[in-house]
């Protein structure tokens, strides 16, 4: 007779066989912007360049499905690329984007097997879109244009990593 844990795994062998099947069903239909704003303080931005190498950029991404249909879903993304010196200060530059994706799949479509895509694999079609979006609009500001990383969560990595690098600067190791 089968235990608890050997339950458990094979339930998730089957879901994980399950999504594998979704997955290879869904295709993608359309993508659009659904909302965009965009604000800049030109005097505010100008002096924090001028103090800085680089400002301080915070990058924040949020998916979530939007409708689900019997053979269709549709999904949200909503991007915000800030710089701003500090959280406590009002930013200099903000762009906020949100985009919205018509995928087709095979019917019925599972909720599960939404919510799932939305939470990993979709950030993969809509972080182009909005890395695009948020260049070519920062371009046509008249300011170098931001690049969003490749995944968001780059982008926090290498945010830590430079405040490591800062905070380790000056200090010698001792053996």
């Amino acid at each position: 007779m089968p235990t608890n844990t050997q339950k458990a795994i094979n339930s998730l062998q089957q879901s994980d066989s399950g999504y594998e099947e979704f997955l290879r069903g869904v295709e993608l239909v359309s993508v659009g912007l659904r909302s965009c704003s965009a604000h800049l303080d030109r005097a505010g931005l100008s002096r924090l360049w001028s103090s800085e190498k680089r400002p301080p950029r915070s990058f924040s991404d949020t998916y979530r499905p939007t409708e689900i249909g019997s053979n269709y879903f549709e999904a949200a993304g909503l991007f915000v690329v800030k710089v701003q010196e500090s959280p406590s200060v009002a930013p200099v530059l903000s762009v906020e984007c949100e985009f919205e994706a018509h995928l087709h799949g095979v019917e019925p479509i599972s909720k599960v097997f939404v919510e799932r895509f939305v939470k990993s694999e979709f950030r993969l079609i809509l972080v182009p879109y909005a890395r695009q979006f948020v260049s070519s609009i920062t371009a046509g500001m008249s300011i170098p244009p931001l690049v969003i990383p490749l995944s968001t969560k780059s982008a926090t990595s290498r945010k830590s990593t430079a405040a490591v690098a800062k905070k380790s600067k000056g200090k010698t190791k001792t053996r």
